[in-house]
């Protein structure tokens, strides 16, 4: 359903552009998606549209009218073919070029109850306008429908207007049935891509020159066309993704598919990587800091940097010498509420409300564990008040001798019988009775 809905939305924009003004005018589909829809091919054309898919949809546009003679080969007659091509393709690039296609196809998708229409959020549009054919039908007699080399203007492919020269009409080896006939006869090897689409194949090649893949058109048509390729030299894809995948491995593919189509809408996988690539001192994330999102450290364009699920991966493989759970609260820029030691100032600091400018600094659980890890030279209760912990916080009440005074007191501030914090190297013992029996007497 999602997708007939999409095939029908895509003929009806079709043919409000190619069809302009012309009530003897009809668009119809030859292929949607990969499915054959049709064998005829008229005035032909290809259209890859680009959401979370590629979805390719091939059409022809018939423009029927009777001619002045039955070979449909007066000049009155070539001449209305004439305008009427350059009708539908000045149309139809026309709307490719200006945006109006676009707009016109998403407006249709959104109207569709079948179509999400988050598509619409990135979708891109390419193409190109094919070559015509020309059939006459009744009964006429003239060879107007025949392909010939076109060597006089030097045009590069096969034409079907009826002005082949004498010598042509003298000889059915000069005359095909087809334009691929036609070609494949009379420009084999690498002038057969520009002779069977003189405005190019609208499929995807190289060009190593920009690093990314471009349409296979004529550079003036602007947008993604990069010029016509070679075939000897140039593989065509349907689709960039598949250009960059097997052209352009050494770029990060999705940044490849998105440089090729000139999409504003990538932003990035989100995922994390090395921040020194993106002039930070953790890890960073896969996007624009233009979007104001400051953990970002730039959109990743090269394969060979890697990039990982989350901020904890990122930061055990590439700065294995910083905690993991500090390098990540700093490259998620979250809040840390662990300690560390200040060594300098003999005292422990939250991280939360006192960051650490050294990364590479132990970090610790509890205040409890920081002052015995990381400030063992005090008395845990010294590395308290250092720390700024009030002194009705301190001491373990414990018990220890006062050797001035000969008797024991408890690992306390205040009133006995608290006799103070204890130095580092007094014994503590859980009871008097166990602190009294080391006085001698």
């Amino acid at each position: 359903a999602e997708r007939q809905a999409f095939t029908e939305a895509a003929l009806a924009s079709i043919e409000e552009f190619a069809c302009t003004g012309s009530e003897t005018c009809a668009a119809s589909l030859t292929s949607s998606c990969g499915q054959d829809l049709t064998a005829q091919h008229k005035l032909s054309s290809s259209r890859w549209l680009q959401a979370s898919n590629n979805w390719q949809v091939e059409y022809v546009v018939v423009d029927t009218f009777t001619c002045e003679k039955a070979s449909c080969s007066s000049p009155s007659d070539v001449a209305r073919v004439n305008a009427i091509v350059e009708m539908i393709t000045a149309n139809m690039n026309d709307s490719m070029s200006s945006g109006k296609f676009k707009e016109t196809f998403t407006v249709k998708i959104i109207q569709s109850a079948a179509l999400n229409s988050n598509l619409v959020e990135c979708l891109m549009v390419w193409g190109i306008v094919g070559a015509a054919e020309i059939d006459v039908g009744g009964n006429g007699t003239g060879r107007t429908g025949v392909f010939y080399p076109d060597w006089e203007h030097l045009s590069g492919t096969c034409l079907q207007d009826g002005n082949q020269p004498a010598y042509m009409e003298l000889s059915t080896s000069w005359l095909s049935s087809s334009l691929e006939e036609c070609c494949l006869q009379f420009y084999p090897g690498w002038n057969f891509n520009k002779c069977m689409n003189p405005s190019g194949s609208g499929l995807w090649y190289v060009s190593h020159d920009s690093g990314k893949c471009v349409t296979d058109c004529d550079e003036a048509n602007g947008g993604t066309c990069g010029g016509f390729a070679n075939l000897l030299s140039n593989n065509l894809y349907s689709n960039p993704r598949s250009c960059c995948e097997a052209e352009l491995f050494y770029r990060y593919l999705e940044f490849c598919e998105a440089d090729s189509l000139l999409s504003e809408c990538y932003e990035g996988t989100g995922l994390f990587y090395r921040g020194d690539n993106g002039g930070k001192e953790v890890c960073a994330r896969d996007c624009d800091p233009a979007s104001g999102d400051t953990t970002c450290g730039g959109i990743v364009e090269d394969a060979y940097i890697v990039l990982y699920e989350t901020a904890e991966e990122c930061c055990s493989a590439e700065y294995n010498w910083i905690n993991v759970d500090l390098c990540a609260a700093r490259t998620t820029q979250t809040s840390f509420g662990k300690y560390w030691p200040d060594k300098d100032n003999s005292k422990c600091l939250k991280d939360s409300e006192m960051p650490s400018g050294q990364l590479d600094v132990e970090v610790y659980d509890s205040l409890e564990e920081c002052c015995a890890s990381g400030i063992f030279w005090l008395t845990e209760a010294k590395c308290f008040t250092a720390s700024g912990i009030a002194s009705e916080e301190l001491g373990t009440s414990k018990f220890y001798v006062d050797w001035i005074k000969e008797y024991c007191v408890k690992d306390c501030e205040g009133a006995a019988p608290c006799g103070g914090l204890a130095q580092a190297w007094d014994p503590l013992y859980n009871s008097a009775i166990d602190c009294c029996a080391r006085l001698p007497g």
